[in-house]
């Protein structure tokens, strides 16, 4: 209740005086995202505020959104104009941090948006970042968009290699339900049941050594 209370009065000073958003009501805005507070966000909003305003670091509004799990903002920065598949300094769309972070309904809004699931610079793909982070249902999601299984960052790492090595056997089982490879390897040579070997799991290692 603090924090909306003070989101509400930082925004009624903005209003109130002559000072411009880049004089440090960019941070405010993205506080109010972080809070959860949607009446604040309407209000930025209203008073002129661009929906695709960015962080330091690259983010715009949008992204943080989707980062923090804020459905409802994020639906309305999107009728606000805010693109959907922006990309941060570190190639991060909003759709890939949704994904990272187990924010499903975020993922499924902005696959409903026309997202890209596309991979990034160095070859990650949103479903990648969701088979890190062991959200076996939004990688399924993902499958279901058309993500390629089968896809490999830029040394060589697929979904399968990341989701073994982390010990998430549900992804394991939802990306070898989509026909992931098992066989490939990276640019050292090793392979999805080599990097579950090496991380001790082995209950992720016998469930590969029978595909391979």
């Amino acid at each position: 209740m603090i924090y909306r209370i003070v989101s509400k009065a930082l925004f009624l000073l903005m209003m109130f005086s002559n000072i411009s958003l880049a004089d440090g009501f960019i941070d405010d805005l993205f506080i109010s995202i972080t809070l959860g507070d949607s009446g604040a966000i309407q209000q930025f909003l209203a008073r002129g505020v661009d929906a695709n305003v960015m962080d330091a670091n690259g983010n715009t509004a949008l992204i943080i959104a989707a980062r923090e799990g804020q459905h409802d903002i994020l639906r309305t920065l999107h009728r606000s104009g805010a693109k959907l598949n922006t990309r941060n300094q570190f190639g991060e769309s909003a759709l890939m941090l949704a994904a990272l972070n187990g924010h499903a309904q975020v993922v499924n809004t902005l696959l409903g948006l026309g997202a890209d699931t596309g991979a990034n610079h160095q070859g990650w793909t949103p479903m990648m970042y969701a088979a890190f982070s062991g959200h076996s249902e939004i990688v399924e999601n993902l499958l279901r968009a058309g993500s390629g299984v089968n896809a490999a960052t830029s040394n060589g790492t697929t979904a399968l290699m990341l989701a073994s090595k982390g010990g998430h056997i549900e992804v394991v089982k939802v990306l070898l339900k989509y026909h992931a490879n098992v066989g490939f390897k990276n640019e050292n040579g090793s392979t999805a049941w080599g990097w579950a070997m090496e991380s001790g799991n082995t209950d992720i290692a016998s469930l590969l050594q029978g595909k391979r």
